[in-house]
């Protein structure tokens, strides 16, 4: 067996790695995520839709860990992906959901920083 792990990819690798800790069956893992049965033990690359699945239905699985194997298995709280868009959004659409969520965040602290900006003048004059 440890032969035929050297002929898939390693990021393949590391999500079987992954499955087995979960200490479910490929099988199961297969259905809970939607990912066609077989493609992990495929010699063949990994495709986008599959990682999107994975990561869909694993949102705290680190994408560092898997693409790189270092660093935690597990994201933090603070490094979560955002779960706000839909399953069958394609990485393109969530990343510009992310993008615009963010953009909307960076605006109202800019406002923020305006109107805090003044009141600090305000109170320097008043001095």
């Amino acid at each position: 067996m440890q032969s035929s792990m050297q002929n898939i990819s390693p990021i393949k690798q590391r999500i079987l790695q992954f499955v087995a800790n979960l200490g479910i069956s490929k099988r199961e893992f297969y259905s809970l995520t939607g990912i066609s049965r077989g493609t992990l033990e495929s010699k063949t690359g990994i495709t986008e839709d599959t990682l999107t699945k994975l990561f869909t239905t694993y949102p705290n699985l680190s994408p560092i860990w898997i693409f790189t194997g270092k660093g935690e298995k597990f994201q933090s709280q603070q490094d979560e992906i955002p779960t706000y868009f839909a399953p069958e959004q394609n990485i393109e659409d969530k990343l510009l959901c992310i993008i615009a969520k963010k953009d909307s965040e960076i605006r109202e602290l800019a406002e923020e920083v305006g109107k805090l900006k003044q009141e600090i003048l305000q109170l320097k004059n008043s001095i």
